[in-house]
């Protein structure tokens, strides 16, 4: 294999560029992870084999592992949500609310109260009203596309909200859900700011050019809500996550032998929310049948899940190239604060890696004791991390970009230009805020 840093930084260069222009190509993204795990093992300290076989897999399996239940238990909350009628019920209530000409004010919102709740698929459930709303506003999709995804790293990486990337950090760094709540806030408020004024240029900028709806003309939402449950009961399914989730927050495992316990959280928080609305739903479950509801609602996001653990999995080979061990060392030595060296190797990794999770999963073991013991805050480092994985997570061969554009019916053409702004150059701003604030209320 080639060991030197020069020819090992190449191939992971060739690999990365190899992954975008397969993803653009429409190869399935898990192939395009292998395809590029193989050039990358090429500049591994590993060899061939070991990268390939072992390492590769390896990593495929310790993220599926590890988030197995969580992405189970997301699934189902959200097969339900849709097959009882839930969701439609809150995207009814908020176009109710806020009016049809502020229809992608009802996306964001119920995008907003599904991640609350922790459901991850939001988007393939935000997607279900999207396209009906924006006929009814006269709005084009990608206008729907970043009112629901543009809001997603303000409250999902900035917030202090239980759900799956929250819960990653703790098992590395000792903390829990809620910690640092004002920076988080804060964090979270700049970022829905920066949402806010671009979601308005959008539309503005929209209705100056006459762009209007360019989706399936077919597309109606169904407002008779005669037959769909009530937005109470609908929407308090979500509450109780949110406060299960709390509760559990405040609950230790004394195992030492059961280190993810703190991300295990998160999906029995979600069974709360499961539970409770079976039980306000009984009579539509009863009807959907509990073998489909079991049966559809449980895998449905293992899919997701594997090509998570495929993108993470490449990481993992190319953390073994010959060019990532000067390059660390490099950041290391920077004679900077523990807060921007932080920041700074959390953005390389997640730019390698096009993932959040998978870049946290990297950078955590690595990194994380290294700044525990300079004495940096725990919580203060556990949002910086959290915010700063987006900032160059969302290139154009990650798979969140993939899902996001498939669901809207767009290209990269069409939408990942308003895309880029939303989740990379907007959480870069949001990120230097909060490390700023890191460093004068955190200080080392």
């Amino acid at each position: 294999m080639i060991t030197n840093p020069l020819g090992s930084g190449i191939c992971v260069i060739l690999a990365i560029v190899v992954f975008i222009i397969l993803c653009y190509k429409n190869v399935h993204t898990g192939i395009a992870a292998l395809i590029a795990t193989i050039i990358a093992a090429l500049g591994s300290t590993d060899s061939f084999y070991t990268s390939l076989f072992e390492v590769f897999p390896a990593g495929v399996a310790s993220l599926v592992k590890l988030m197995f239940f969580v992405f189970t238990m997301s699934g189902l909350l959200s097969f339900l949500m849709d097959q009882t009628g839930c969701s439609r019920a809150v995207g009814n209530t908020m176009i109710k609310l806020l009016g049809n000409d502020r229809a992608w004010m009802a996306i964001s919102a119920t995008a907003v109260i599904l991640m609350l709740g922790g459901v991850g698929t939001f988007m393939l459930v935000v997607g279900v009203v999207a396209a009906p709303l924006m006929k009814a506003a006269n709005l084009p999709r990608k206008v729907g596309m970043i009112a629901a995804q543009g809001i997603a790293p303000a409250i999902n990486f900035c917030m202090p909200v239980p759900n799956v990337p929250g819960s990653l950090p703790n098992m590395f760094l000792g903390t829990s859900l809620f910690d640092a709540p004002v920076l988080s806030i804060a964090t979270g408020l700049v970022a829905i700011a920066l949402f806010l004024f671009y979601q308005l240029h959008l539309v503005k900028q929209a209705r100056a050019k006459g762009e209007g709806y360019d989706g399936d003309m077919s597309a109606e939402l169904d407002l008779n809500e005669d037959e769909l449950p009530s937005f109470g009961t609908s929407i308090l399914p979500l509450i109780s996550v949110v406060v299960a989730a709390i509760v559990f927050s405040k609950i230790s495992y004394m195992s030492d032998t059961y280190t993810t316990w703190a991300t295990q959280l998160v999906a029995l928080a979600q069974l709360v929310g499961i539970l409770v609305l079976v039980a306000l739903h009984f009579p539509r479950c009863k009807k959907i049948g509990f073998a489909k509801i079991v049966s559809r609602g449980c895998p449905a996001m293992w899919g997701f899940l594997l090509l998570a653990g495929c993108v993470y999995g490449f990481g993992q080979v190319v953390t073994k190239a010959a060019v990532v061990a000067p390059v660390q060392e490099w950041v290391m030595g920077l004679s900077l604060n523990p807060y921007i060296t932080a920041m700074l190797s959390v953005a390389i990794i997640a730019a390698l890696c096009a993932d959040g999770i998978s870049a946290m999963m990297i950078w955590l073991p690595v990194f994380g004791p290294q700044y525990l013991e300079m004495g940096v805050n725990a919580g203060a480092l556990r949002r910086l991390v959290l915010c700063t994985t987006q900032t160059f997570d969302s290139l154009p061969h990650a798979q969140s970009i993939a899902n996001t554009l498939g669901v809207f019916g767009l290209t990269h053409k069409q939408g990942y230009k308003d895309l880029f702004v939303t989740t990379v150059i907007f959480p870069v701003i949001f990120s230097i805020f909060c490390c700023i604030c890191c460093m004068i209320f955190y200080a080392v």
